[in-house]
């Protein structure tokens, strides 16, 4: 997948996106240093590596956690 795909997968994501505590998490993600947001996607991209994901599950509580700890 090129990059121009990746990055119209992840707006159409975001779009999809209701819940305003969860787009406010990912504007907060969005608005730390490069190296805290390789630093929280090493974290999940271990995460889904260590366990059987589906597309639907709800990263809000891990980011809200991760977004605590900064």
């Amino acid at each position: 997948m090129d990059t121009l795909q990746l990055k119209n997968k992840i707006i159409q994501r975001i779009i999809e996106i209701d819940d305003t505590n969860l787009l406010k998490s990912i504007e907060h993600v969005f608005n730390t240093s490069d190296k805290n947001i390789s630093k929280f996607l090493a974290l999940a991209n271990e995460k889904i590596q260590h366990q059987d994901i589906n597309e639907t599950e709800d990263f809000s509580s891990y980011i809200k956690e991760w977004v605590k700890s900064m």
